[in-house]
């Protein structure tokens, strides 16, 4: 990558928070940094947004869509005696270290052939359209079905859903939840 491509890249990465900013207020979607999230009923939506260099040298951006239900959070909180956390706000479901990460409903990137803010927003307006409509449709059905679309926190997401749904959690139980 030469050094323009690397002050591109740079300044794409600086505008997008700003760029996000502006854009979800008509959604009434709540942010911080990169990560979009919006609560419809009991689910917990978290779309995170992001540019980045490709192996090539090149450029793309996209968003990552997830899903989880709000008990999964009090559930792990219950468990770590740190109920407490369910009265702060919504955005550390979003963005802190002690949370479940959802079930991956959509995965989305682009390739920038201009690098520019004016290519970046176009995607982004398109990102924001598809994240406004996933969580208008998706229910916690779909979160059951793409309970393991994701291997980080797999054995996290299902285990505290099996506690959920009053099942008893063992080691076999998860092995045999890897293979379906």
């Amino acid at each position: 990558m030469n050094r323009e491509q690397q002050r591109k890249l740079r300044e794409l990465k600086k505008t997008l928070p700003k760029m996000l900013a502006e854009k979800i207020k008509p959604y009434k979607f709540k942010k911080r940094d990169e990560r979009v999230w919006h609560v419809v009923g009991d689910m917990f939506f978290v779309g995170t947004f992001f540019v980045t260099q490709t192996v090539n040298d090149g450029c793309m951006c996209g968003m990552d869509v997830e899903a989880k239900p709000l008990w999964i959070d009090d559930l792990l909180w219950d468990c770590f005696r740190m109920e407490d956390n369910k009265k702060e706000p919504f955005s550390l479901r979003a963005v802190g270290a002690f949370t479940v990460s959802g079930a991956e409903i959509r995965e989305e990137y682009d390739y920038l052939e201009e690098w520019t803010p004016e290519e970046l927003e176009k995607y982004v307006d398109k990102y924001l359209e598809e994240f406004s409509r996933i969580v208008q449709a998706v229910t916690i059905e779909d979160f059951y079905n793409n309970i393991s679309s994701s291997g980080y926190h797999e054995d996290l997401r299902v285990s505290l859903t099996l506690v959920h749904d009053g099942k008893s959690v063992s080691y076999t139980h998860l092995r045999a939840h890897e293979t379906r």
